[in-house]
């Protein structure tokens, strides 16, 4: 994999950044041939389209970045992002039939990802990812409750995704909530308990700085709380990574653990 480029924002956070062509082809005349080169392509890392071209064209074999390792997988995700900055998407394109069809026996995403409900953060869009390439867990305030990190273990034991990403977001109204302690009817307080380490940790309570604490301190507990999680953590076979989504540039940045 080509080295690349990283760049250092001003919270310390890196965002790690590279720029891939998916060339592809969804010809609708050819579609029974294709279908036979997209399983192929799809078990040797995964399966990327751009714009269809003229229908009855001769399908293509994609050659998307690999994602076979943990730090395959996140450049993946990453060059995905970059995309998505670019405004230079290869999904929304896509033959969805085609691509419903060929996932629909089963999945094979090359990550999951942790992310708030908020509906500024449409995940597979702003990774550039389509159908099958991803497991999505959402909650509000990308909280790792028990049901979380049991769908999330099944990402990991199961389909043996890669990476495992948190991905916070600015102007997290739940975090937002879980500061300032605010009364809700319901039980949408009990989302507090679990961001009350990430509030802990920063002393002036300042907004981005425990959003950003709240993506860290939920994936340090995905580590603790789940063997399965850190077992394949430490046999190299996953990275849990956290990050943060910036809902204005549409940027994702990569935090630290440390």
């Amino acid at each position: 994999m080509p080295p690349t480029p990283r760049h250092t924002l001003s919270c310390n956070c890196t965002t790690t950044q590279t720029s891939c062509s998916n060339p592809g082809d969804a010809g609708h005349a050819a579609r029974r041939r294709f279908m036979g080169l997209a399983l192929a392509a799809a078990a040797s890392g995964g399966l990327g389209l751009n714009a269809a071209p003229a229908l009855g064209a001769t399908p293509k074999l994609l050659s998307p970045l690999p994602a076979n390792t943990p730090d395959e997988a996140l450049a993946k995700l990453m060059a995905g992002n970059a995309r998505y900055l670019q405004l230079k998407h290869t999904t929304s394109p896509h033959d969805f039939e085609m691509l419903r069809t060929q996932t629909a026996e089963g999945q094979s995403p090359f990550a999951a990802i942790l992310a708030c409900s908020d509906s500024r953060v449409p995940v597979e869009l702003l990774f550039d990812q389509s159908i099958g390439k991803l497991f999505v867990v959402r909650v509000a305030g990308n909280v790792a409750s028990s049901a979380v990190i049991g769908s999330l273990e099944y990402a990991a034991e199961v389909l043996k995704v890669k990476t495992l990403m948190v991905l916070g977001h600015s102007r997290c109204g739940a975090v937002k909530a879980a500061i300032d302690n605010r009364n809700a009817p319901g039980q949408i307080t009990t989302l507090y308990s679990y961001m009350h380490g990430a509030i802990a940790k920063i002393p002036s309570k300042e907004y981005r700085a425990v959003v950003m604490q709240n993506a860290i301190e939920q994936a340090r507990v995905l580590g603790a709380a789940s063997p399965v999680i850190a077992q394949r953590v430490k046999t190299g076979a996953l990275r849990v990574q956290p990050a943060i989504y910036d809902v204005e540039t549409g940027e994702v940045a990569l935090l630290g653990l440390a």
